[in-house]
């Protein structure tokens, strides 16, 4: 097919992608090979991957065989090799979900606001661009990336969902949390910031009102307002929404739109960095 343009946000508990043909995603974890005694299933994101002649497995089989835990790299950048194993994995998956026969590809990705940083995107554009040929599942693929962007996490969820005015974005992660601030379309930095903790760094990722507690207690640093329009994005941003409600009366979920052909459809808010990362690709290199 002619290029493809995606928007793919590379969590460390998932990967989402958002394309023309719809969104995708799967569980980030990654681990190395070993011989299997019993091949068991885990679940339909299971991979067994070759990339680079890095040898290992990826998907719900990792979280369940890592033997060092977790099977993601938390940290404040995506400026890592498991970055541009989830990012190739995400478009082989995407081909295959779709029925698509890949060739090029044109991607922006996310980088946290914190490492949102002319050194770190480069080092991310570096090792995406280019040629890749790697196995999945005894399958060869073989694609080339030709245009990466990097956009800042929680920022790039508001063009999902674009509103006038000022907006506050709270990106709920596994491994931090992006609060971003917006007004007139344009980014505050001095009233954004990336928080060193997500649902799966906490101590008790079930109490989600000390979850809200803090991140309430890191935006007032940031002078937000109990008034300020705030909008929530992120896997937990569901559940967490009536705690953060208690002190930001204004706050909602942010409800990223996507055109699938001819229909406009309303994702989970999980998608809002993919699908605004995708728009901005769009923009960028379509």
């Amino acid at each position: 097919m002619s290029k493809l343009i995606l928007g793919i946000d590379a969590g460390n508990h998932m990967a989402k992608v958002a394309g023309p043909y719809g969104t995708d995603c799967y569980r980030t974890a990654i681990c190395d090979w070993f011989e299997r005694d019993i091949v068991e299933s885990h679940g339909a994101d299971d991979m067994e991957f070759e990339i680079n002649e890095r040898k290992g497995f990826a998907g719900s089989i990792a979280v369940y065989e890592d033997e060092f835990g977790g099977g993601s790299m938390f940290g404040d950048t995506k400026a890592h090799e498991d970055t541009k194993i989830r990012v190739l994995l995400a478009i082989y998956r995407y081909g295959k979900k779709y029925g698509i026969d890949i060739t090029d590809v044109s991607l922006v990705t996310g980088q946290p606001i914190v490492s949102h940083k002319d050194a770190d995107k480069k080092r991310i554009q570096d090792m995406l661009t280019g040629h890749h040929s790697f196995t999945v599942n005894d399958e060869n693929i073989s694609f080339n990336i030709v245009e990466v962007g990097v956009g800042a996490e929680g920022s790039g969820a508001f063009w999902s969902d674009v509103e006038d005015g000022a907006l506050r974005i709270i990106d709920i992660g596994s491994g931090t949390i992006n609060a971003a601030s917006i007004v007139s379309k344009r980014y505050i930095n001095n009233a954004s910031s990336t928080f060193n903790f997500g649902m799966e760094t906490v101590n008790n990722k079930e109490d989600l009102a000390g979850v809200a507690r803090g991140i309430i207690r890191n935006t007032t640093i940031l002078k937000w307002d109990r008034a300020d329009n705030v909008r929530l994005c992120g896997g937990i941003a569901k559940d967490i929404l009536p705690f953060i409600e208690q002190h930001y009366g204004n706050a909602a979920l942010i409800r990223p739109t996507l055109q699938e052909g001819s229909r406009i459809v309303v994702a989970d808010p999980v998608f809002a960095n993919a699908i605004g990362f995708y728009k901005l690709a769009r923009n960028a290199f379509g």
